[in-house]
């Protein structure tokens, strides 16, 4: 922490990075791998795979350039069935800007078009199957649109600056989120010398612990840099909504929610300005499930939090595999995580040392950046960021949470392979399941 820029400090760096950087390049790898070896001899067609235990439904995306023609669709050759191929901005490897409008506010290197049109080829999928495979048909004939299976439509409520606050489905008692999901906070220390400020809060109990954390311990929330941008598809709504806070160069949250699922999806991009000190950034998501507490799972161990823990756990924070599942009486809300492995609940618990729930446990918070502690690793961490998470609805709890939150977290793999036969050095040479 003291030196940042040491050489050890880097190595520490390094050799951590590269336990997480490694292995997820060669399972990238490994999957392509295994998807060419088992699908390479299916004929010429996209082949989706659908590698978790529980049906996909949403977008699948791909760089349009791979498409190598200009198609259109996609036929379902056992059915007939058509999908329409949408297009939408992307970035434009080694192009050149013609206009502002090539670039985004997010693209500060204004060197390559990153809102260049057509670069993102993508189709709607409806519950593909888990463990399964589909074989398409590209297709340069036309659709008009995907055929709707029905008019439901959510009814979203916005605040002031068209941010959504609620959004509630047909059937449903409750909305699928409350006012305040999406917002991003950041905790941060005053005082000299911040992290021994940090030091004298933990060293002190009862009500002069609270004390000092409320005088020493400031939360800032971002703001909303302008109003957000509303934009529809056949089968989800989309808001954008640039965002403004003192730790961030920029900051861009995006809400999709699906039009006849309760299925919405949070994803958050920011640049953080470079600092060494202090700090902790949460995005918030408060749901209508009261005082229920949820399931958590932890190295595959389910537990509920404050319930099954040993005395003197850490309560203030929980490490999690990635969701959430909110078990009530007016259904079950399902909180899926890509990125944050912390979660905690309620207002900062920075340094609470809790023993009991909080009031406000269905005000779920994602962990997204802390360098409160004394790191070995570049404290300053600083640039561009993002973060995905997913909530989903049920009448009834429809699977284990694990499968569904696998289901909702990942993408299906996509092969395309060309009209006639690949060299058979080809499949000899891969790998080898």
């Amino acid at each position: 922490m003291a030196r940042p820029y040491s050489l050890d400090t880097q190595g520490q760096f390094t050799e951590k990075s590269l336990l997480a950087y490694r292995p997820m390049a060669r399972a990238e790898w490994l999957l392509s791998q295994r998807v060419r070896t088992r699908l390479l001899g299916e004929g010429e067609g996209l082949f989706l795979a659908n590698p978790a235990p529980a049906p996909f439904s949403g977008w699948v995306r791909m760089i349009a350039t791979c498409l190598r023609d200009h198609y259109q669709s996609l036929e379902d050759p056992k059915t007939g069935a058509r999908m329409k191929l949408y297009f939408e901005p992307g970035i434009e490897p080694w192009g050149r800007p013609q206009k502002p409008e090539d670039l985004s506010r997010e693209d500060i290197s204004a060197t390559f078009p990153d809102n260049a049109s057509n670069k993102i080829a993508k189709f709607w999928v409806v519950k593909l199957d888990g463990r399964t495979i589909q074989h398409l048909h590209l297709s340069t004939n036309g659709v008009e649109a995907d055929p709707a299976p029905g008019p439901t439509t959510p009814e979203v409520r916005t605040d002031a600056t068209g941010w959504p606050v609620s959004a509630t489905w047909p059937g449903m008692p409750q909305p699928l989120f409350l006012e305040g999901s999406g917002d991003l906070a950041a905790v941060k220390v005053e005082g000299f010398a911040p992290r021994h400020v940090l030091a004298d809060i933990r060293g002190q109990r009862g009500e002069a612990r609270d004390r000092m954390r409320q005088e020493r311990l400031q939360e800032v929330t971002a703001t909303a840099e302008g109003p957000a941008v509303r934009q529809e598809t056949p089968h989800t709504i989309l808001w954008t909504q640039a965002l403004r806070h003192p730790r961030l160069q920029w900051a861009t949250r995006v809400v999709e929610i699906w039009k006849r699922e309760p299925r919405a999806r949070f994803t958050l991009r920011l640049n953080r300005l470079s600092s060494a000190a202090p700090e902790i950034l949460y995005l918030d998501f408060p749901l209508p499930t009261g005082d229920t507490l949820p399931r958590l799972s932890s190295g595959g161990q389910s537990f509920t939090p404050f319930a099954d823990q040993l005395a003197g756990t850490c309560r203030d924070y929980f490490a999690i595999d990635g969701w959430a599942d909110y078990a009530t009486s007016a259904g079950r809300w399902l909180w899926v995580s890509r990125d944050a492995p912390l979660i905690t609940f309620g207002a900062s618990p920075t340094l609470a040392l809790r023993q009991a729930p909080p009031k406000d446990v269905h005000r779920l918070r994602a962990m997204l950046f802390n360098n409160f502690w004394y790191t070995n690793f570049v404290a300053d961490e600083h640039g561009i960021m993002e973060f995905q998470f997913d909530l989903i609805w049920q009448k009834e709890a429809n699977g284990p949470a694990p499968d569904l939150a696998e289901a909702l977290a990942m993408d299906p793999a996509v092969l395309i392979n060309p009209d006639g036969q690949e060299d058979p050095r080809v499949l000899r040479d891969l790998y080898q399941p």
